[in-house]
């Protein structure tokens, strides 16, 4: 670079860095416009020593020739992409697989209690059996038409019987008392005719006594009989309702009992369905721990990864930068270089800067204004 370009600032600002140009021209006092107010000044003339010259030429020279690198941008990859993770794609289709399959063991669920209320409520419209009392026959009495039934039919054949007996035996007493009012001398007289009318009189009442003795006694066999024939059908009147009754009463049992086993069947399918739902739920949330898992597995990964781009990436700025630093080093150097006061002077009017000073400053800061924006 040469001692022009060097008292130039306009050819310093062109070999720094672009972004650095616009700030530099502003910090050294080309930017801004409009015209200053001229003041009293006290300019300060600086020059630098001919054996440190060099230094200056060589440091502008390879800062115009670091300015006129072309920009070469990062060529490697900054984001890394969750593409590249088969864990992380994994995870995101088992995620989708879960949202669109929602709970298993909730439609089964649904439609267990939708047919256990139908269930319930034709429980709950439950009616007792029609119970009806046993008809009893109406009781039976002894009439009339009973006794003849019941009324042993030889009765009569016994009574004739047994008032031929008696007449048998009261002929035979005749000739005993003929013999006995001959004896007398009453055959034939009032006194016989008043025996045997005594006698025939006793025949009568004999006979008479057998005929209500016979009846009495078949009337009173026929009532025993019907007595314990009617006690029989009662009883078995009795048997028959008593029957009916355990038959009516055990089939409501059983309809009753029916009604409470189908209950219980509610409830367990209640239980049952509750307990299918709960599984599913469970079941999702293990699926749902699983794609988390995955995830994050796949995202360790990736941040891996991230980092090894910003390894790079952060590599590659240093490596950009290293001639900048050690341009900047030179310069930090050749600022502790002594240098001479050619003189001070004060002027009233515009302010005046050495341009070699000037062209320093400018080519030192552009220096270090590069080094920020990098």
């Amino acid at each position: 670079m040469s001692f022009d370009t060097l008292c130039n600032p306009f050819s310093v600002l062109r070999h720094v860095h672009p972004r650095a140009a616009g700030r530099l021209a502003y910090v050294a006092g080309f930017g801004g416009g409009g015209n200053q107010t001229p003041t009293d000044t006290t300019v300060t003339n600086t020059s630098i020593p001919k054996e440190f010259m060099p230094l200056f030429e060589r440091l502008m020279g390879r800062a115009e020739e670091q300015s006129k690198q072309a920009y070469q941008p990062y060529s490697g990859s900054r984001l890394a992409s969750s593409d590249k993770f088969a864990d992380i794609g994994t995870s995101q289709g088992m995620v989708r697989g879960i949202a669109g399959k929602g709970i298993e063991g909730i439609d089964p669920a649904q439609a267990n209690a939708a047919g256990n209320m139908s269930k319930a409520n034709q429980l709950g419209n439950y009616a007792t059996g029609n119970f009806s009392e046993y008809g009893y026959n109406p009781t039976r009495q002894f009439t009339g038409a009973e006794v003849n039934k019941y009324m042993s039919p030889y009765m009569q054949s016994v009574v004739d019987y047994q008032k031929a007996g008696a007449i048998q035996d009261f002929d035979r007493q005749r000739g005993s008392r003929n013999t006995r009012a001959v004896q007398a001398g009453a055959f034939g007289g009032s006194r016989q005719g008043v025996q045997e009318g005594l006698a025939e009189e006793a025949l009568t009442r004999q006979l008479g006594g057998i005929e209500a003795t016979g009846r009495q006694a078949a009337y009173d066999s026929a009532s025993k009989m019907f007595g314990e024939d009617r006690a029989a059908q009662f009883a078995r009147e009795e048997a028959a309702a008593a029957e009916r009754g355990r038959v009516q009463t055990g089939t409501e049992a059983s309809r009753q009992f029916g009604a409470g086993q189908g209950l219980a069947a509610i409830e367990a399918s209640q239980a049952a369905g509750a307990q299918l739902a709960g599984l599913g739920e469970k079941e999702r949330e293990a699926s749902i721990q699983n794609a988390q898992l995955l995830d994050t597995v796949g995202r360790s990964n990736m941040a891996e990864d991230q980092a090894s781009k910003d390894i790079g990436y952060q590599d590659w700025l240093r490596q950009q930068g290293y001639p900048m630093e050690q341009l900047g080093f030179f310069s930090n150097m050749l600022q502790g270089l002594p240098v001479q006061n050619a003189g001070t002077t004060t002027a009233t009017g515009s302010t005046y800067t050495n341009p070699m000073q000037q062209a320093l400053g400018a080519g030192l800061g552009a220096v270090s204004l590069y080094k920020a924006f990098t």
